[in-house]
């Protein structure tokens, strides 16, 4: 597989990533304030920066265990 390649793959799993974590966060019913909040986060700004991909920001594995912890949710969830 060729270097591009799996950059571009590893850009659309972030994609997905942050498109999973956006579809839980509403479907809970937690606004990205509430779940910047809860995160430990002043401003939704930085989250709402993550969910849509700003300047290639992503998710990092804490932050998708604390996630995934705040809305009750495996993991997988936001992963798969």
């Amino acid at each position: 597989m060729a270097k591009n390649e799996l950059d571009l793959e590893a850009e659309q799993f972030l994609d997905r990533v942050s498109a999973n974590v956006v579809k839980a966060r509403k479907s809970k019913g937690f606004s990205q304030l509430q779940l910047a909040t809860e995160m430990g986060y002043k401003s939704a700004s930085y989250l709402g920066r993550i969910e849509i991909r700003s300047e290639g920001q992503h998710f990092h594995l804490v932050q998708l265990y604390k996630i995934a912890k705040i809305l009750d949710i495996s993991i997988e969830e936001l992963v798969h």
